[in-house]
């Protein structure tokens, strides 16, 4: 029990010593904390990202709920969106069956992120969910800081509100076009549900991009 204790002691206080340090840095805690975690970041992205993503949604849990994101769609998702659509996300307090939310997670050595969106078959008693992923069907467990947002909206590819909103982002309609034309390579190659009509739509809007 003794050694357990000590054990306990000398991991808190290396801790602390590694957190004076940081605080000890000419530049400001923000830019030290940030560059701490470039440096952690060029050999475990993934475990970065984790427990950015756990710290901030279980220590500043009371503003979880007035979060949320927007985003451009990058690769098909059947039967939700298309790449180019713009997707708007907010953050669930508690998700509920029929939901669709988007799940981040890493590979075993924490090196690689991954993102995919499943939609919630039940609510367990642990506060996890069970979800299908969207495009393969497959079943997951997921914990409460694996999910991202739940998928509020889908505004459509040269709508009036998408026309307004990817006025307003800058991104590039180089970019898009690119993205686009990625995707109709990487269908092409797939088995994937509705593949023919989603490249038909993607083409659609290829053409409509390169006018």
């Amino acid at each position: 029990m003794t050694e357990a204790t000590q054990m306990e002691a000398g991991v808190v206080e290396a801790y602390e010593r590694l957190a004076r340090e940081v605080l000890n840095r000419p530049e400001s805690i923000p830019s030290a904390i940030h560059n701490l975690l470039l440096k952690l970041a060029e050999t475990h992205p993934g475990a970065v990202y984790w427990i950015v993503r756990k710290f901030y949604q279980e220590y500043l849990r009371l503003y979880v709920s007035d979060t949320g994101y927007i985003g451009i769609v990058d690769r098909y998702e059947p039967d939700l969106m298309y790449p180019g659509d713009i997707a708007l996300y907010m953050v669930p307090e508690s998700p509920q069956p029929g939901d669709v939310v988007q799940i981040s997670f890493t590979d075993k050595n924490e090196v690689s992120v991954y993102v995919i969106h499943g939609r919630v078959l039940r609510c367990n008693d642990d506060r996890s969910i069970q979800v299908a992923d969207t495009s393969t069907g497959e079943d997951y467990k997921v914990v409460d800081w694996n999910i991202l947002g739940k998928l509020v909206k889908v505004i459509p590819f040269g709508a009036d509100e998408w026309q307004e909103l990817f006025s307003a982002s800058g991104v590039p309609k180089e970019w898009l076009t690119t993205s686009i034309e990625e995707n109709i390579n990487s269908l092409q190659n797939s088995d994937v549900r509705g593949r023919d009509e989603a490249i038909a739509e993607l083409k659609r809007r290829l053409a409509v991009l390169m006018k």
